[in-house]
């Protein structure tokens, strides 16, 4: 009975919400600063930059009376009071990469109106799956009632030391600089080895190189195998990315591409290095714990609405 309520209330709401326009990009980011309820995803893109991708809307609505109070002060034009945006970046997953809301007693049916609107068009660009990390605690008492599942979660990894233990070679691979024309492969080598939700794209992988701390590929008599992409903070890096080709996982890449990045952070004096990875993502976690990174307990949820 409370969802059906919850999505009856949305549906009175969905008239007043509408896709967002360049022309609302102030109010947006005044609504980053200024709401009650704000997620933002970690992202290499800008928050704002999702206005120009589509799958962003807001909710405006309807404007004052022209002779009311309201009307007189503010004009008649109706005022953007809270935003979702989502992104595929590639398809068929997408992540909430925006949110921004008031707190009232109707904040969670304005969530489900926004959402209702943009789940057909998610599902019209073939998006099977929407992904939400909440990185702060008020969306999680919403999201089972508005279809989410939470299957997965992040732990957060770090190493307080850069030594890097005794670890196979293999003569024949070598680490390079990531360079542009990389980026196709490197989706494609993404596209094996992980599920939908946690791919990265040509495009985004390029988009995350041009701010990236380090960026590396592992070639394997002549072929990508592998890479790594790292972001520095002060005296911390924080190892964003770690890809290795299915066919080879198991045979050392990751060991040599993971004290590679060491040995440049300890030449760039780093002291300190973190990442994160799905708490049932068990090879990985036994790598980092080789390495001498420790899990910290700091956990986030990762909820899933399946759209299919």
């Amino acid at each position: 009975m409370e969802i059906a309520n919850q999505w009856a209330g949305a549906t009175n709401l969905k008239a007043q919400v509408r896709p967002a326009m360049s022309s609302d990009k102030r109010d947006i980011v005044r609504l980053m600063r200024m709401s009650d309820y704000t997620h933002i995803h970690l992202d290499w893109r800008p928050p704002i930059d999702w206005l120009e991708r589509g799958g962003f809307v807001v909710f405006a609505p309807s404007a004052p009376a022209q002779d009311s109070l309201a009307g007189k002060l503010f004009g008649n034009q109706p005022e953007v009071r809270a935003c979702l945006a989502v992104g595929a970046d590639p398809p068929p997953a997408a992540w909430v990469r925006v949110v921004c809301l008031q707190r009232n007693g109707r904040s969670e049916q304005v969530l489900a109106a926004m959402l209702a609107e943009l789940e057909g068009t998610l599902r019209d660009t073939a998006v099977t799956q929407l992904g939400w990390l909440t990185m702060q605690p008020w969306p999680n008492k919403w999201l089972p009632e508005l279809g989410f599942a939470r299957p997965y979660e992040i732990e957060t990894y770090y190493k307080e030391n850069l030594q890097i233990p005794t670890h196979k070679t293999l003569p024949d691979l070598t680490i390079r600089q990531v360079e542009p024309d990389d980026m196709e492969q490197l989706a494609a080598i993404e596209s094996l080895a992980f599920e939908p939700l946690w791919r990265h794209s040509a495009e985004g992988l390029l988009f995350a190189s041009r701010q990236a701390f380090s960026f590396d590929v592992a070639e394997w008599n002549g072929r990508i195998v592998g890479f790594q992409l790292s972001s520095r903070s002060g005296e911390n890096a924080h190892l964003a990315r770690m890809t290795v080709l299915p066919e080879v996982q198991g045979q050392g890449v990751g060991s040599v591409l993971l004290a590679h990045a060491l040995q440049a952070f300890q030449q760039h004096d780093i002291r300190y290095v973190s990442l994160n990875t799905q708490t049932d993502n068990y090879p990985s976690q036994a790598l980092y714990k080789k390495f001498g990174f420790y899990a910290t307990g700091q956990r986030l949820p990762v909820w899933v609405k399946s759209l299919e």
